[in-house]
């Protein structure tokens, strides 16, 4: 008899038979650089500097306003006059001399009016408008940094789960043998073969073993607990891990080899920052040129004496007038150019700070080298160690059981295996870190 699954569990299932699937070192970079919220307030930040841009290319198109203004005066300002001052305005009964006031408008007016501008030359405009895309790559290279410290971040704590996962399958592998071991000394002992102080010792060997595993394995779970974080991926996703973990990732060590600065991002942001500063100057020369602006207008003035007459049509009549309007900057005390003496010192800070940056990445370099070159070196010796203690325990077992060897020198041969598996993975663990640094020191951590 068949059996089917409905279509919903069976969607259900694979959901989540998917999300539990192991993660490989890429997937989760991967995961991490699509979900991080750091990254994410980055991206968000190149998008405004490119909506910035654009405001600033629109300030170079037509500008068109409308408004419209209405006004009720209580005591309509007049223009004061001296009779017989200007013939027009003069009246002959008054005496000269004499003050005349005249009223030149009505109580209420209402101005309509549409204007219209339009940037003809503006140099500072046009400037400040062709070096926009420098802030947009300043802030695209700044989210890129952000993308490689987060890789560093995932790739180191990718390795910290892996070491203690291997120290607790180790761990396992010692419990099982210290385990029988006991069971067979215990069995031993009820026979009258072996002293109770051996049983003991044994014991005493497994009780620690047993401590060690559930702090290794709580090591486990808060490391795993890390790179979820890391990965800002929900706590209760069950994440699981599928790279190996061997020494056969690390690189070459060389003793030197040239430094492209280019590589490092951080090397790439200052560069930006001194395109930005020697933009920004050049925008605050231009403000010493002319400025020209093409304006037009066009609108109704209607006025009257009272209120609701205003609107009578005899009253309207339009006004309209195009015209340029030139702007020629000569002194402002000073301002521009203590501003472009400040962009101009700000520019020679960053030219320091490359050099320093370029001493610093040398640095970097070398001491992440010397610490891979150290750390494999120590690997050698470490894994030897682990190839001798594994022998040891063997050959120590099967005299052991031939009763050559006793219990204790197993005992003692197994505690000489866990100090040299621990030894190893801790050298291991150390050497992937350095190759991680050198990686990032070289600006080779995150290549797309």
């Amino acid at each position: 008899m068949k059996t089917y699954i409905p279509f919903v569990l069976f969607f259900s299932l694979s959901l989540t038979t998917k999300a539990q699937s192991p993660y490989s070192l890429d997937q989760c970079v991967e995961y991490a650089l699509k979900n991080n919220i750091t990254i994410k307030n980055s991206l968000i930040d190149t998008r405004i500097a490119d909506s910035r841009k654009q405001e600033l290319r629109s300030r170079s198109l037509p500008q068109l306003d409308a408004n419209s203004q209405a006004i009720h005066n209580f005591d309509v300002q007049k223009i004061v006059f001296e009779n017989d001052v200007i013939p027009l305005f003069s009246n002959p009964l008054l005496p000269k001399g004499q003050v005349i006031a005249f009223q030149l408008q009505l109580n209420n007016v209402w101005t309509s009016q549409l204007t219209a501008s339009q940037v003809i030359f503006d140099k500072s405009l046009f400037t400040g408008i062709a070096n926009a895309e420098i802030v947009k790559s300043l802030s695209r290279k700044n989210t890129e940094q952000t993308e490689i410290d987060v890789a560093e971040m995932v790739t180191k704590a990718y390795y910290g789960v892996l070491v203690a996962q291997k120290q607790l399958d180790f761990l396992d592998n010692n419990l099982l043998r210290v385990d029988s071991l006991f069971k067979d000394t215990q069995a031993r002992f009820n026979n009258g073969l072996v002293r109770k102080i051996v049983v003991d010792r044994i014991e005493v060997r497994l009780n620690n073993l047993k401590e060690e595993r559930e702090k290794t394995l709580r090591l486990v779970e808060l490391n795993r607990a890390l790179l979820r974080y890391q990965m800002n991926m929900p706590a209760e996703e069950n994440l699981q891990l599928s790279d190996s973990f061997d020494e056969t990732v690390l690189p070459r060590v060389v003793e030197r080899e040239d430094v492209d600065y280019t590589q490092r991002i951080e090397y790439g942001i200052l560069k930006n920052q001194q395109q930005l500063y020697e933009a920004e100057t050049q925008v605050l020369k231009d403000g010493y040129y002319p400025r020209l602006n093409a304006l037009a207008a066009t609108g109704y003035n209607p006025a009257s004496t009272h209120a609701e007459d205003i609107f009578q049509s005899n009253r309207y009549y339009n006004f309209t007038y195009v015209g340029l309007n030139l702007s020629i900057p000569i002194f402002h005390g000073f301002e521009k150019k203590y501003k472009v003496q400040t962009r101009t010192l700000e520019d020679l800070k960053i030219t320091n700070s490359m050099q320093n940056l370029r001493h610093s990445i040398d640095l970097q370099v070398q001491q992440a080298n010397i610490n891979l070159f150290n750390s494999i070196a120590s690997l050698k010796i470490q894994k030897r160690n682990l190839e001798l203690a594994q022998e040891n325990v063997r050959i120590i077992q099967v005299e052991n059981e031939k009763g050559i060897a006793s219990s204790l020198e197993v005992v003692n041969a197994e505690a000489d295996l866990k100090e040299a598996q621990t030894n190893y993975y801790t050298t291991l663990y150390s050497a992937l870190l350095a190759k991680t640094d050198l990686e990032k020191a070289n600006g080779t951590l995150l290549k797309k």
